[in-house]
């Protein structure tokens, strides 16, 4: 059999429990049978993952340890839940939680056999190879379980921070699920103090239930050598709503996916993305919504600057059901151009199968307005500085439609 990159042979936490074990089993079978995506699968063409595959990245099977300059367990705002991975390693802690909401290590999930149903449950192994690379180290991460009709005004904030994981590979796998009529706000924020090589792999299964509603913020600020591959998967039913805002200007190759399923009438889903593909990097976000019954909507709208031989994907899936009629689907990217070395591969998809709906795409590209850079430098302004002005104004559009003002400015690029 060929030897299959990133596959470490370690020993796991809970490998002597066959239920897990046999989680964990289930992942590496997929991974070996489908093995990594090539630049001739679809869905990966313009996205090559080579220099992933070939960096050796390890599994640090050591149980966390706070470095001297890591605050993991340090928290600055009580008007704020926090949880904290260091170095891939969740800090355990009790926490000070309202009524209806539950935060529960994932070694403690798999332990009691608790939300078994949920694991592995919102996407095919066999189509995402990475999170089959996730679930074959099922270990770290955590379960967000908010009970039927709780309202939890304060965010919880997840926060990764690498400080010291060169060489690692970092797999976390986090459910989250809110009960009819629950409402929550989500921040992942991701970060490293340093240049660092190492591979970040994140797995989010998000469950909504009736009435319920999910707004999802994503910051990524990581080291320009890593890599960091995420997915979403989110099950969205009768009347719930998923709100995902996304920001990135790091890692050398990063693609965040979301897969979503509109399961029930008056589902909804709206994506909003504002990121920078730095030099030499590569950002890629691809997304596929697939509306299964009457009356549901989404909207995709993601903004983003291009700098000096860097590469950005979009690629944008709408699939409308034969039962999917009163159905609005939208989809539009708009990219910024420093650079003519720069490169955009932007894929919008419509796929409809019912009549009487609503669906658009569109995409567009161009350099910063000459006329603009031209009164901001007249003024005084360096070419420097009139050049990050103009892309913070373009990147400004998504991030100013985040609802929460607090959120909102902590997490502008």
């Amino acid at each position: 059999m060929t030897q299959i990159p990133l596959l470490n042979n370690v020993k796991l936490y809970l490998d002597d429990k066959p239920s897990v074990y046999g989680l964990r089993q289930k992942a590496k079978q997929a991974l070996e049978k489908t093995n990594y995506p090539t630049l001739k699968t679809e869905a990966w063409k313009y996205t090559n993952i080579k220099a992933i595959l070939s960096g050796n990245f390890k599994i640090n099977t050591q149980e966390h340890q706070c470095s001297c300059n890591c605050n993991c367990h340090h928290h600055d705002n009580s008007s704020q839940i926090d949880i904290s991975f260091c170095n891939g390693k969740l800090h355990i802690e009790e926490y000070n939680l309202p009524k209806g909401l539950s935060i529960t290590p994932l070694p403690e999930i798999l332990y009691e056999g608790e939300y078994k149903q949920y694991i592995f449950n919102s996407f095919n192994l066999e189509e995402h190879p990475f999170a089959a690379l996730n679930g074959v180290y099922l270990e770290q991460g955590v379960c967000i379980h908010a009970e039927k009709a709780t309202k939890i005004s304060q965010p919880i904030y997840i926060k990764y921070k690498q400080s010291n994981c060169s060489g690692n590979q970092i797999n976390i796998h986090n459910l989250i699920i809110l009960e009819k009529g629950a409402q929550l706000e989500i921040v992942e924020l991701f970060n490293s103090e340093n240049e660092n090589k190492y591979l970040t792999n994140i797995v989010n299964e998000v469950y909504l239930k009736p009435d319920s509603q999910l707004h999802h913020y994503k910051k990524q600020t990581e080291s320009t050598n890593s890599y960091h591959i995420a997915l979403n998967s989110v099950r969205v039913q009768n009347h719930a709503s998923y709100k995902q805002y996304y920001l990135a200007n790091g890692a050398k190759i990063c693609r965040q996916e979301t897969n979503i399923q509109l399961e029930q009438t008056r589902a909804k889903a709206e994506i909003y993305s504002a990121y920078t593909a730095k030099k030499g990097c590569l950002n890629d976000i691809t997304s596929n919504i697939s509306h299964l019954q009457p009356e549901t909507y989404s909207n995709q709208y993601a903004k983003a600057v291009l700098e000096s031989d860097s590469s950005a994907v979009f690629q944008g899936k709408i699939h409308i059901a034969p039962l999917a009629v009163k159905t609005e689907g939208h989809q539009l990217h708009k990219a910024l151009y420093l650079n003519d070395n720069a490169e955009l591969n932007c894929k919008p998809e419509l796929e409809i199968f019912a009549d009487d709906v609503k669906c658009s795409h569109g995409a567009s590209c161009g350099e910063i307005d000459k006329e603009q850079l031209f009164y901001l430098t007249s003024r005084g302004i360096s070419k420097t500085e009139a050049i990050k002005t103009l892309t913070q104004a373009h990147l400004n559009e998504i991030i100013a439609l985040i609802p929460n003002k607090e959120i909102q400015q902590e997490l502008s690029l």
